[in-house]
């Protein structure tokens, strides 16, 4: 019999018994209020046995083999065993390049210290030979870093110069640690001076940002970290040689190549979450960045960082000819995730059978009993999870802001009443009061223990709701689909109903896992587990409880682009006007903007990267429809460039409105924020817009709302004052208001419209207007001062804010400080002096504790530094 027949017996027959009752009794370890099943009292494991079998599984390179072998491990390490069984148990996840598990078992108290001491002379050389080949030099510090078998196949193909790197993992894996260790160590060694850090989301590049100043504080490495697209940023680290690492969502990426007139030079560009260029709203803008960096920086290298995707390799295809590639692709298991699945007993609602799933067999569990009887879905959520997760440590998913503030709102009812508020608590649900508004419902659950999180609220927020959960303060959190865009933060239990992407579509398998790869993060937990409500029910689980899935990586252009002859009638019929089948918007409207812009940049398409991946026909039959719908265009390929996914062909009947235009082309100017007639100029832009390039502010009865907020916003309006005087209205207009859906309604006003569509199109606008007042001669209305874009994405509108956060600052905490400074055009040195002067008196003038600690950290600290 050979190793792998030797394998697939142990995991298919010999061990099959075990593994199940392993399985659920470890799962039991982790759940509150739950009367196990009767067949599971007074099992015994022959844990000898059980261990030399997972010795010899952990030689395997299958994923149930290896994750089998991290059951025993784990078993044999939380169960009431003997030392001697946890001492091999620690040996056992040496073995699978596990030593984080090991040193969480030592900091729990489950693994006596100084382990190497009771082995033996042959075990203690095999243990130092493991330890060595499972760690990798940190060259900078000449630390040696304990990682994983993915962990250090990434480290040794980093560092192999000039190559294109596409790594994939689990997301329990540790991958962005690592990118960030590896990026600080090489800025240290001087091997990199300017990288850009892609993030999918606001929400991921403010964790992004906070994660890489930590590792770079803990390496004493003074490098600028900035996630705001600043020229003279750029410009100062060119200047001074500093090195500098860009945090960016795509869309602040292209900001700044537009301000620097794509002059932009970068050593290395990291893409996060690289799967989302196959997302339909914002893959091809992602795409788009990588190449026109790739444009102005032909000698960068690329890296593409994954969540456990099906093909890697895909993401290299349009690198250079002569670059290496190198796809790093693991499936290696570094904690167990368990899916239990709870079904309401029959009769008894306040009583739920839980069922522990092995690989496709569900074994009974136990019973939770529930305080009450859950008469609304909300409830069945609520309840559940503050039963099974009364240890805290729980994230509870919720499909949408509402929801997930009931379902808070109800947890935090059965919670018991703290004696006494923790001043961390205390000062986070002030700054909700003072910097969102005084109703605001994430307040008073704060000081319960529990919080809400989702995309659209302040990051300053969001940042400390993940800290103080992290720390155990927060014992609940109830979450959105804003943890499976990247965020990460990890739990000992997740619990799911009917789990959706969007208010309506089922989640996909591979988000799912994705969800699920939060419970048990690696080096927190030994395991987690998801507990699935109602599995049987196929209006919550169409498709049931997926199956663990990866991700299969495709680009957004290749999607369209498969559907060719539907793609090319779409180019050929788009100069016709505004297309109103949002179906073929969505599908189309994004790609063939990109199209048109690199036909009309190049007059060919085969000098983009991707043009060696398609048929020489293909490409005859895109040129055909673009050379057909681009005839008599007036617009250089510059604006398509400087506005990405703004399609060049309707901005071109935005021209033609402008041409046509029988008024004065003062009219037809944007206003500063601070004129009279501000408000009604953005009104007729927007209305501009959507009769001529694309219906985007929608419905078209709430420009008006959509307007306001924009100036609002523009204008550097706190959110409690917009949020203010949004209520004061509606309680005109209607009486009595839903307060707390008014004031998530405004946040995703201001992250959907002022933050979203109105940076992107009312960039264009100004575009295409400067281009037409050029060709009328009247150049002298252009306003040279004013990107609209950047002004709208940061929501300043001062040298003073604008400042304020260029130094580090939330826009909560600029905007906030900003209501006690008298001046609007102080520069960085000038802020930084105004708070020296009252470096004693932070505490006194009115503003949060928290903002004081981040005005503290991001200003005063960058004065001790000089010093």
């Amino acid at each position: 019999m050979s190793e792998t027949e030797l394998q697939d017996w142990l995991y298919e027959t010999s061990l099959i018994g075990e593994l199940k009752q392993l399985g659920l009794v470890t799962t039991l370890l982790e759940l509150d209020n739950v009367a196990q099943d009767p067949t599971l009292t007074d099992v015994t494991f022959d844990w000898q046995r059980l261990l030399f079998a997972a010795s010899i599984l952990a030689r395997s390179d299958k994923r149930a083999h290896l994750e089998a072998s991290l059951r025993i491990a784990t078993g044999a390490m939380l169960l009431p065993t003997s030392d001697p069984v946890r001492d091999t148990a620690a040996v056992l996840f040496d073995k699978l390049s596990n030593r984080r598990s090991v040193t969480l078992a030592e900091q729990r108290g489950r693994l006596k210290p100084h382990l190497e001491s009771r082995l033996g002379v042959a075990l203690r050389i095999e243990d130092q030979r493991r330890q060595l080949e499972s760690s990798i030099l940190l060259e900078a510090t000449g630390e040696r870093l304990s990682v994983n078998e993915f962990q250090f196949e990434f480290w040794q193909a980093a560092g192999q110069e000039r190559a294109w790197l596409s790594a994939s993992a689990p997301t329990a894996s540790g991958k962005t640690f690592l990118v960030l260790k590896w990026l600080v160590d090489c800025i240290a060694i001087g091997k990199i001076r300017r990288v850009v850090y892609l993030a999918p989301t606001r929400a991921l590049v403010s964790e992004i940002e906070s994660s890489l100043m930590e590792v770079a504080a803990q390496a004493e490495l003074d490098i600028e970290i900035s996630s705001l697209p600043s020229a003279q940023k750029y410009a100062d680290a060119e200047k001074t040689g500093k090195q500098c690492v860009f945090v960016f969502t795509q869309e602040r990426l292209h900001l700044l190549a537009n301000l620097l007139r794509d002059r932009i030079n970068v050593d290395l560009v990291v893409v996060d979450e690289a799967h989302k260029i196959g997302d339909s709203q914002r893959g091809v803008i992602l795409q788009d960045a990588i190449e026109r960096l790739l444009r102005s920086s032909p000698n960068m290298r690329v890296m593409f960082v994954s969540p456990a995707t099906q093909n890697p390799e895909v993401l290299l295809e349009d690198a250079p000819d002569t670059t290496p590639t190198i796809p790093i692709d693991s499936d290696v298991a570094t904690v167990l995730q368990n899916i239990v699945v709870a079904h309401q007993v029959p009769a008894k609602p306040t009583k739920w059978a839980l069922k522990f799933r092995h690989n496709e067999e569900y074994l009974p569990l136990g019973t939770l009993t529930l305080a009450s009887k859950p008469n609304t879905l909300a409830k069945r959520l609520a309840f559940i999870a503050a039963a099974i997760g009364e240890r805290g440590g729980t994230l509870v998913y919720a499909n949408g802001a509402a929801e997930a503030e009931d379902v808070a709102e109800i947890i935090s009812q059965l919670l018991p009443t703290a004696k006494e508020i923790d001043q961390e608590l205390a000062d986070l649900a002030d700054l909700a009061r003072k910097c969102v508004h005084k109703s605001y419902r994430l307040a008073p659950l704060v000081e319960a223990g529990i919080a809400f999180h989702y995309g659209n609220m302040p990051s300053l927020i969001r940042l400390e709701v993940e800290r103080l959960f992290k720390t155990g303060k927060l014992k609940f959190l109830v979450c959105t689909s804003t943890l499976i865009e990247g965020v990460n933060l990890s739990c000992r239990t997740i619990v799911v109903r009917g789990p959706r992407k969007g208010k309506k579509t089922p989640m996909e398998p591979q988000d799912f896992w994705n969800l699920a790869g939060r419970a048990g993060r690696w080096g927190d937990e030994f395991q987690g587990n998801i507990i699935c409500i109602d599995a049987a029910d196929k209006r919550a689980w169409p498709s049931g409880v997926p199956q663990r899935t990866r991700y299969p990586i495709r680009r957004e252009t290749d999607t369209a682009l498969s559907k060719l002859d539907e793609l090319a009638a779409y180019i050929e019929q788009r100069p016709a006007g505004v297309e109103r089948d949002l179906g073929k918007v969505r599908a189309f409207e994004q790609v063939s903007a990109y199209l048109t812009t690199a036909y009309v940049r190049d007059r060919s398409l085969t000098a983009a990267p991707w043009a060696k991946r398609q048929p020489a026909a293909n490409l005859q039959r895109l040129e055909q429809a673009l050379a057909k719908a681009t005839q008599g265009l007036e617009l250089s390929a510059e604006i398509g460039v400087r506005n990405p996914g703004v399609s060049l062909l309707g901005l071109q009947r935005l021209l033609a409105f402008f041409q046509a235009y029988e008024g004065p082309p003062e009219d037809l100017l944007p206003a500063p924020s601070e004129s009279d007639d501000a408000y009604h100029r953005f009104s007729n832009m927007m209305e501009r817009i959507n009769d001529n390039v694309l219906t985007v502010f929608r419905p078209s009865t709430l420009i008006p709302l959509h307007a306001l907020t924009v100036l609002q916003w523009l204008k550097g309006f706190s959110l409690p004052t917009i949020i203010r005087k949004r209520i004061e209205y509606l309680q005109r207009r209607d009486g009595e208001v839903n307060i707390a859906s008014v004031i998530r309604g405004t946040l995703e006003m201001i992250e959907g419209t002022a933050r979203f569509l109105a940076p992107r199109y009312f960039s264009a606008y100004v575009d295409v207007l400067n281009q037409h007042l050029k060709a009328i001669d009247r150049e002298d209305l252009i306003d040279s001062d004013l990107d609209i874009g950047v002004a709208l994405e940061l929501g300043v509108s001062t040298v003073t804010l604008r400042s304020l956060m260029e130094l580090g600052m939330s826009r909560i905490g600029a905007v906030a400080l900003y209501e006690v400074v008298a001046l609007d055009d102080l520069d960085q040195a000038a802020c930084i002096q105004w708070v020296v002067d009252r470096r004693d008196r932070l505490d006194s003038i009115g503003l949060p504790s928290i903002l004081v600690r981040e005005i503290r950290e991001n200003v005063l600290k960058k004065t001790m530094a000089k010093e």
